[in-house]
């Protein structure tokens, strides 16, 4: 009974805060229309959609993490000319988050090394790489390695940031990139890498070398101190087939098979999953109540067709912009949240829900506002 008070007044506080926004807008004829802000914004009808599979107010339970696709978009359109003027402000942040979560993780893995007389060349050892590097900052390896990689990407075509201290947070960086041992991330920085040195050699050559050089320096240390262990979770297939993630797959594409319009919502789709994993015997991901790991599969179970035609079209329509309007940095940043989609559900974690939120308001409301500042 007190759990359903507490709902009913959050959806009260909520709805009148909503309505007091609408009115606001009629005052900002120069805004850009929030219909521009359907990328994001639909994504929270999903979310909608997903909680609300009967009139029970336990479903403002589930909708709890999504609300920033709705909010986010709603407070930068309604002030385009703050936002459209603090994009570099905006990545410098996530860039400084980097930086801040990764010192955290390095200084905690330096105290374990001396609390335990561990040799400095431990530090590639299984218990300091991945999730055992990230676990004091309660963070993912893949994520933060999405974050880091955006953060390099912004820092190459950053002009005002101090030369000397850019060079060595990009060694810094990479050198985080390797400790995370998050496969996906590490190609996603090599793919960036291709592309400078195919495309923008004479624009960037001497950042393009700093990278080299972290690559190098980063490889080295990994070649003389890295563990078999990493060597076998990067660079074998066997380490990717045997987390049985594409029988994982199978089994969330079974759910959507069963249930194909509008999914199971999520409210039922971890009890059905979690059944489907023991009659598979995949024990641990029963135990740790595994998601999809694939954001389209993801949406396929908890949202049905609808929920997987809304991911498809929005992704490729961000993705398509960002070329037209020749944004490279938002087009990579684009195709490495899509990328990272295929082996993570980024849209499942907040972490990953606000990075959507946030830089994607921040790209449209930017292409789309009148007061563009250049």
């Amino acid at each position: 009974m007190y759990m359903r008070i507490n709902n009913i007044l959050l959806g009260a506080f909520i709805l009148f805060g909503l309505a007091g926004v609408v009115l606001r807008w009629r005052k900002y004829e120069a805004s850009p229309s929030l219909y521009m802000a359907w990328p994001v914004l639909a994504f929270f009808l999903l979310a909608v959609l997903a909680s609300f599979r009967s009139w029970d107010l336990e479903g403002f339970k589930y909708l709890e993490k999504y609300w920033s696709l709705l909010l986010v978009p709603l407070v930068i359109f309604l002030n385009p000319k703050t936002f459209s003027g603090q994009r570099r402000e905006i990545f410098l942040a996530l860039l400084w988050g980097c930086i801040a979560t990764l010192a955290i993780c390095y200084v905690n893995l330096f105290w374990e090394m001396a609390a335990n007389g561990e040799p400095l060349y431990f530090m590639f050892r299984w218990r300091h790489v991945g999730h055992q590097f990230t676990a004091i900052a309660d963070t993912h390896p893949t994520y933060l390695g999405l974050f880091v990689v955006t953060s390099i990407m912004f820092l190459v075509q950053e002009a005002k940031f101090p030369k000397p201290e850019k060079y060595l947070v990009m060694v810094f960086l990479i050198l985080g990139l390797f400790q995370l041992a998050s496969r996906m991330a590490l190609l996603l920085f090599l793919l960036f890498f291709i592309y400078l040195v195919f495309n923008r050699m004479k624009q960037f050559k001497w950042k393009i070398a700093t990278l080299f050089l972290g690559i190098l320096l980063t490889t080295a240390i990994f070649m003389f101190y890295g563990s078999s262990y990493m060597a076998n979770r990067l660079f074998t297939k066997e380490a990717f087939a045997d987390d049985q993630r594409f029988e994982r797959w199978q089994v969330t594409y079974d759910i959507f098979r069963e249930h194909p319009y509008i999914g199971v919502g999520y409210a039922e789709v971890k009890v059905l999953r979690k059944k489907k994993y023991l009659q598979e015997n995949f024990q641990l991901a029963a135990e740790e109540e595994y998601n999809a790991h694939n954001q389209f599969l993801e949406y396929l179970s908890t949202d049905g067709a609808i929920g997987g035609f809304v991911y498809g079209i929005s992704m490729m329509y961000l993705f398509f912009l960002s070329l037209y309007k020749r944004d490279v940095l938002f087009s990579f940043v684009f195709m490495a949240f899509i990328l990272a989609n295929l082996t993570e559900s980024m849209m499942v974690r907040i972490k990953g829900i606000e990075y959507f939120a946030i830089l994607t308001s921040l790209f449209l409301c930017w292409e789309f506002s009148k007061t563009k500042e250049v």
